[in-house]
């Protein structure tokens, strides 16, 4: 079974378990004081004055008086931020993990090329080399071959002269 889908049902799998994590956390977060005063309600009140002052801007306002969100407000805002920001993190880090691993993947098919590569080259430089060493010994070959027909001619005068009668 191939990898890539097992790949996409875990991150959904992971995506999936982060609702409910995050759900937990929210509501964990406004029951506690400590997370409430020093994490909720600061960001709730940072988010708070950067949307009015970027709508101000956008509606051409030089600048605006911000005032602060009343607890409850704040309370249910900062928690909904934390709470989507620990999912797009997930999300994020999920993402992350499969380039990471999309490029380890494409990594690895780029060396076995490059291996294959290099074998094929090596093979090439083999034939080329075997090849001109046949050329030599086909070069050598013909070069004895010419002298065995020079012997054989030789031979040959040297028979019809035993052959031919003497001349007396």
């Amino acid at each position: 079974m191939p990898g890539l889908p097992m790949a996409k049902l875990a991150i959904l799998a992971v995506k999936q378990i982060a609702k409910p994590i995050s759900k937990g956390l929210k509501k964990g977060a406004m029951n506690s004081n400590i997370v409430k005063n020093y994490l909720i309600l600061p960001v709730a009140q940072g988010v708070h004055w950067v949307d009015v002052v970027a709508q101000t801007r956008l509606m051409g306002g030089k600048s605006a008086k911000v005032y602060k969100l009343n607890e409850q407000v704040a309370l249910e805002s900062g928690a909904e931020f934390i709470s989507e920001f620990f999912l797009y993190s997930v999300g994020a880090g999920l993402l992350l993990w499969e380039y990471v691993r999309s490029s380890n993947k494409d990594e690895a098919k780029e060396a076995a090329r490059v291996k294959e590569m290099n074998g094929l080259r090596r093979d090439i430089d083999a034939l080329k080399t075997s090849s001109f060493d046949s050329v030599f010994i086909m070069e050598e070959q013909a070069a004895q071959i010419r002298g065995l027909e020079r012997q054989i001619g030789s031979l040959h005068s040297q028979l019809d002269e035993l052959r031919s009668p003497p001349d007396s």
